[in-house]
């Protein structure tokens, strides 16, 4: 290995050192760390060239958001996210695809099928001629409220409010007494399946015609009687009002409030 005598290019210290590849610049660390100072040490992959520069510039002051950043990146052999961050780097913003405003047919399939996970939205607005990506169909769901509207819950849910388990619901979904529907997630059997939705109506249609199976000291009285007398099936919304207690009872008297069908 030859030996090389070489002067330091930062503090002028002179030396001899062996090398394989020519005489070093620096004499420590400490005079490579000022000496590199602002210089990058890092070999770039992507080299942007003044042509691609300007083809880029061109790409984005001129797009209409159809696939044209990907068809530049496959023209320069450059990937696409070298692209972007140089363009960002640059303030060049992307002009975004604009879907069109949504009709009232369209309304119509997403507030019957808001119960259903983006994919299952996707294929009925299909099959009806409409495209829409999933994330337009998560924020116009969303914004219109259609969760907070549905008259429907999940098994979970429901167990919940009977006092079981989640796979007594299910048995009692499998037997065919309470009806359900699945809301289309990609959830495999290991997972535990697709979700069930269950509606109001098919609730009550079980209550009615099952009561048989149904233990109401566990079940909750409040949301039975919703489910039975309220709504467009019994005699009217239910409300809330304020019921004193009787005057030969102490203050800690617990049912301050009770839920009434008017």
């Amino acid at each position: 290995m030859p030996t090389f005598d070489f002067t330091c290019e930062v503090c002028g210290t002179e030396g001899r050192e062996w090398r394989r590849d020519g005489p070093p610049r620096f004499c420590s660390r400490g005079c490579r760390n000022r000496g590199m100072a602002g210089q990058t040490t890092k070999r770039c992959k992507y080299v942007i060239t003044p042509v691609m520069h300007m083809r880029i510039k061109e790409v984005y002051q001129t797009m209409t958001g159809n696939g044209e950043i990907r068809d530049l990146a496959d023209e320069l052999g450059l990937p696409r996210w070298k692209i972007t961050r140089y363009a960002l780097n640059r303030g060049w913003i992307a002009k975004q695809k604009k879907e069109p405003d949504w009709t009232a047919r369209e309304l119509r399939i997403l507030g019957g099928s808001a119960h259903l996970c983006p994919e299952g939205i996707q294929k009925n607005l299909k099959m009806a001629g409409f495209s829409r990506s999933c994330m337009g169909i998560l924020l116009k769901r969303k914004r219109m409220r259609f969760l907070s509207n549905l008259n429907g819950h999940s098994a979970r849910s429901v167990a919940e409010c009977f006092g079981v388990d989640a796979t007594t619901v299910a048995g009692w979904i499998r037997k065919g007494w309470l009806k359900a529907g699945r809301r289309g997630t990609a959830r495999t059997s290991r997972q535990g399946g697709d979700h069930w939705f269950i509606k109001d109506t098919w609730i009550r249609d079980f209550v009615v015609n099952y009561t048989a199976v149904i233990d109401f000291r566990k079940i909750d009285k409040y949301w039975v009687t919703d489910l039975l007398a309220g709504g467009e099936q019994g005699t009217g919304p239910s409300k809330v009002v304020t019921i004193n207690p009787p005057d030969n009872q102490d203050e800690d008297y617990g049912y301050e409030e009770e839920r009434i069908a008017l």
